[in-house]
């Protein structure tokens, strides 16, 4: 065999050996492959969760918050009645100015009120006149019966007789005090006629006319206010005005504190409670956020416009400053805010929760086996973000949330 025979045959057994190291490597790198593939497979049938992420379930205090307007109001109030029909002459105040105890609020014009003070001035000076007789017979019967000269029974009516007529007495003065309180007299002390001052109780009966005007003193410290006649209307007393005994003419309100009314629907009025704590803000009155409380809840709901039946809520700040008190008024608006605060309950973000059937399911990822099951849930109150369950989850228990 030539020589470049034998060389050619050398050069194609290396290129045969060369070429099959090189199928033997890439076998090599086959296995690996292949072996890297099924271990991939074999962990994919373990729960990967490479769309999902996993919640752990805890108790939640769900809260929301109601809120509504009002008007503010003293905390406090008391009426000033008129004593007697008549016709306002003089009202030195203005609406909305602090006013002190006795202060001069009105003066009226009645002709029924002296008619009234004249019938009160001769009841006390005979009721008066009574009692001093029954007291100078009392102390004759008491000389008697203690001589024996007269009966136990005599005593006895000679002494209630005596305390009949210190009843009447008294009662009269007080009568003639309350109408005393509003008139103007000087110059004469009514409480020391007897009916033997015929003379002074002429005088008496016969007023001048200045004197003759009712006077109204305020009977509290406080803010004077235009009465309410309903809660949108509130009508102002003024000169002139013709009053009826018993007519409202202003009110005293206390503003050491406020309070406001609300309409709260039918359907949040059992979420309220007298003593829920309230917060009360205003635009005329931005720098001040007040802390107050319900004081009350009606229970009896008011239909109006057709709409659902509404229930009026008072709330109130016992308390204000100074500063306070000067920039907030009666009549200012206001809002109430009102939170309401439900049980500890388990909740779960919305995504959580798949339907199936008219059923709720939610996924749950149990760690020891690293696997996640389907458990049916019992849901309630949803909010934007989450939904309550009320059964079917335990606290720790992961939940399975889409992404």
């Amino acid at each position: 065999m030539k020589y470049t025979e034998i060389r050619g045959f050398r050069f194609v057994f290396q290129r045969v050996k060369k070429n099959r190291k090189m199928m033997l490597a890439s076998l090599s790198d086959l296995c690996l492959l292949m072996f890297f593939v099924l271990s991939l497979q074999a962990c994919s049938q373990k729960p990967t969760l490479p769309r999902d992420h996993i919640v752990t379930i805890e108790s939640n205090s769900l809260s929301h918050t109601l809120f509504y307007s009002g008007v503010i109001q003293p905390l406090k109030t008391l009426v000033v009645p008129s004593p007697a029909d008549g016709v306002v002459v003089d009202m030195p105040f203005q609406y909305g100015e602090q006013v002190k105890p006795g202060q001069l609020l009105f003066i009226i014009s009645s002709s029924k009120f002296l008619t009234d003070y004249k019938s009160a001035l001769m009841q006390y000076i005979k009721a008066k006149n009574d009692f001093n007789n029954g007291q100078m017979q009392l102390g004759e019967a008491d000389f008697l019966h203690k001589n024996q000269l007269i009966s136990e029974d005599d005593f006895k009516t000679k002494q209630s007789n005596y305390y009949a007529a210190q009843l009447a007495l008294l009662q009269a003065k007080d009568t003639l005090e309350n109408l005393l309180q509003q008139l103007n007299i000087k110059n004469i002390n009514l409480y020391t006629l007897t009916i033997t001052d015929i003379d002074k109780i002429t005088q008496a009966m016969h007023l001048q006319m200045s004197s003759e005007n009712l006077r109204i003193l305020s009977p509290a410290s406080g803010i004077i206010l235009s009465p309410n006649k309903n809660e949108e209307e509130s009508k102002k007393t003024n000169k002139g005005d013709v009053v009826k005994q018993g007519d409202i003419l202003a009110v005293i309100g206390d503003m050491n504190g406020i309070s406001v009314r609300i309409k709260v629907n039918e359907l949040t009025i059992n979420q309220l409670h007298v003593g829920q704590k309230v917060k009360i803000t205003g635009i005329a009155f931005p720098n001040y956020i007040l802390e107050g409380e319900i004081k009350r809840v009606d229970r009896q709901g008011e239909i109006s416009g057709g709409g659902l039946p509404t229930f009026t809520v008072e709330v109130s700040v016992l308390t204000l400053t100074k500063a306070q008190q000067k920039e907030i008024h009666v009549g200012m608006s206001a809002k109430v805010e009102i939170l309401i605060a439900d049980e500890s309950k388990i909740s779960v973000p919305i995504a959580a929760v798949k339907e199936k059937n008219g059923d709720a399911f939610i996924q749950v990822y149990d760690v020891a086996t690293q696997m996640k099951h389907e458990v049916a849930v019992k849901t309630g109150k949803t909010t934007m973000n989450s939904i309550t369950i009320l059964s079917g989850l335990k606290i720790g228990d992961k939940v399975v949330v889409p992404n």
